[in-house]
């Protein structure tokens, strides 16, 4: 299910975990918008999906600090994003971040159990759409987005990805497990 794009949800899991499986990504950033229905399955036809996933975006593969994916999540999950003006993402299995509402601030993230290291190198993905208007959407420019490495496509079609994704592995689910929290 989707039934809100403002926090962690079925849906959105299913999709990132697929983005972070297929790209070999540390973070695989979906933005929640792009998630257009409330559920899927469990017979999922083709129309199904691109109901579900209408946008048929690339996707591409950036290399940024720890310093620099810290202050990523720091700007997604601020409160004021979430006031239904903002861009929300789903994150993929093995990511895990705090967010404390009250201070509004960052508490920890977390990538496979380990403290994410603020010189260390992480690979992410972000769809394009997201990326061309990193500064709004992730608070980073594009400059500093690709300061490290230029930017990689790893998917030309996200749908056809989802698509074949889907095809090879029968009988999914996901649950929301905790990825971001918001105490």
């Amino acid at each position: 299910t989707h039934p809100s794009r403002l926090v962690e949800t079925e849906l959105g899991n299913l999709f990132s975990d697929i983005f972070a499986e297929v790209g070999n990504l540390d973070v695989a950033f979906i933005g929640s918008g792009s998630i257009r229905s409330l559920e899927m399955g469990p017979v999922v036809t083709l129309r199904d999906l691109k109901q579900a996933f209408p946008y048929d975006d690339t996707y591409s593969r950036y290399s940024v600090t720890g310093k620099q994916l810290e202050s990523i999540f720091s700007h997604i999950m601020r409160n004021e994003n979430r006031n239904g003006e903002g861009e929300c993402y789903q994150v993929n299995h093995g990511v895990h971040a705090v967010y404390d509402e009250m201070f509004d601030k960052l508490v920890s993230l977390a990538i496979r159990d380990q403290p994410v290291e603020p010189d260390r190198i992480y690979q992410i993905g972000i769809q394009i759409y997201h990326a061309t208007s990193s500064e709004k959407n992730l608070g980073i420019s594009m400059e500093n987005l690709s300061q490290l490495k230029p930017p990689r496509i790893i998917v030309a079609s996200m749908q056809s990805v989802v698509e074949e994704y889907l095809r090879g592995h029968q009988a999914i689910n996901r649950i929301v497990e905790g990825r971001l929290i918001y105490r």
